[in-house]
């Protein structure tokens, strides 16, 4: 608009454009856009997704945490007094300590079609989820941190979930199970944190993504035919070696699967138990990221186990780590033992992070670069120590660029 003109062209904005810019902004600056004109005011009334988080109430606003509580919860009733329509999507991202109100408010949303749900309750105990979330029967994505899950006794589960995120949450086994076998649409379900539920068994029919950063006594992918990417760490929370998990229960079920990622120290897991040569089934794995300890025999033979049942592995990434736990456990003939056969046949990129140029590492890169036919690069990153060490680092590269390799084009990079 040129100054003094008189045309007023934000007023006239496509719906779309409109309702675009007012999602972008935090809350209580698209209630504000009500003074721009008669044609915006109120226009924040018809938004389908409200977020309740410190950029809509800062804390550091407020003098004291009462003020804070009191505000929000006057600002929380009267968005949802106001609203015209449907809420889609609702984000509560806070340390509110009035337990009451937010059960009110999903039992508000949970009557109004609530599609996408966000609850983050950062308080020093589980905030305990009413059990009118769980006839949410419209929900299609729900998010829960700090919460505590006990299902309803007449749940006939969320047909309508596609996806699933629980961090920090405190579930039995038994509702765990339900609420996944109950989920018939479940696509995506990531997993952080849980408490009271140290067996997770998978089966979902339609899961395509899933992600666990947690500690488990057993975690078995049961049935997921159609499971497309998976990220999988798995921890000691006592650091005492109790952290036991099958590789076949977790990988060896898995036809569909393309994409793997195994984080340090979840080979640990896999190697307390006799590691097999090869899954019960062949994967479609065409990218690997790993971490591996290369002095610890058994957590090498976990990720050979892998490898040898991916034909179709196109690139590998691994990070290297140490354990002076395992100094010493390496033998030097195990590099000889392995069977490559069909190992790495569409292997293209190599990527090792934090390599430290011990005789295992060598003996692996050697091992990739004499049995790829149509590898085209190896790219190497040092460990800091050893960048520290020129002499040493010279003496690593010397020997990485005498290793055989069946791939005429196959070219090794080193980065520090």
């Amino acid at each position: 608009m040129s100054p003094g003109s008189g045309v007023d062209r934000i007023s006239f904005l496509p719906e779309n454009v409109i309702e675009t810019i007012l999602m972008g902004l935090p809350l209580r600056d698209a209630v504000r856009t009500s003074i721009l004109s008669l044609m915006w005011r109120y226009r924040w009334k018809n938004l389908p997704q409200i977020v309740f988080d410190e950029k809509s109430f800062p804390l550091s606003e407020c003098r004291r945490r009462s003020d804070f509580e009191t505000k929000m919860v006057k600002s929380i009733d009267e968005v949802l007094l106001l609203h015209v329509g449907q809420i889609h999507k609702f984000t509560l991202d806070t340390d509110l300590e009035s337990v009451s109100n937010i059960d009110r408010w999903i039992l508000f949303l949970s009557r109004n079609g609530i599609k996408e749900l966000t609850l983050a309750i950062r308080h020093f105990v589980f905030y305990k989820l009413p059990s009118c979330l769980f006839s949410c029967k419209e929900i299609t994505r729900l998010e829960l941190h700090n919460c505590k899950i006990r299902l309803p006794e007449r749940f006939t589960g969320l047909s309508n979930l596609t996806v699933l995120n629980l961090q920090i949450v405190n579930i039995t086994v038994e509702n765990f199970q339900h609420l996944i076998s109950s989920s018939s649409h479940l696509e995506e379900l990531v997993l952080k944190d849980l408490y009271g539920c140290p067996q997770l068994r998978i089966c979902s029919q339609k899961l395509v993504h899933f992600s666990i950063d947690a500690w488990c006594d057993e975690l078995y992918l049961e049935s997921a035919p159609i499971l497309a990417s998976a990220s999988i760490l798995l921890w000691d929370p006592d650091g005492e070696d109790t952290l036991k998990c099958n590789l076949i229960k977790v990988l060896g079920h898995l036809p569909s699967l393309v994409r793997l990622e195994l984080i340090y120290p979840t080979l640990e897991a896999f190697a307390w138990d006799d590691v097999p040569v090869r899954l019960p089934m062949t994967t479609q794995l065409k990218h690997i990221a790993i971490d591996i300890n290369f002095e610890a025999t058994k957590q090498i033979l976990s990720a050979l186990c892998v490898f040898r049942s991916s034909p179709f592995l196109k690139e590998l990434n691994i990070k290297v780590y140490s354990d002076k736990n395992y100094a010493g456990e390496y033998e030097q003939d195990f590099w000889k033992e392995q069977d490559w056969n069909c190992s790495f046949d569409c292997l293209q990129v190599v990527e090792v992070m934090e390599f430290t140029g011990i005789e295992s590492e060598l003996r692996f890169i050697e091992c990739v670069l004499a049995n790829t036919p149509i590898l085209e690069s190896v790219k190497i990153y040092l460990k800091t120590n050893l960048k520290k060490t020129p002499s040493a680092a010279v003496g690593v590269l010397s020997e990485l660029l005498r290793f055989r390799r069946r791939s005429a084009r196959a070219e090794i990079l080193v980065a520090s």
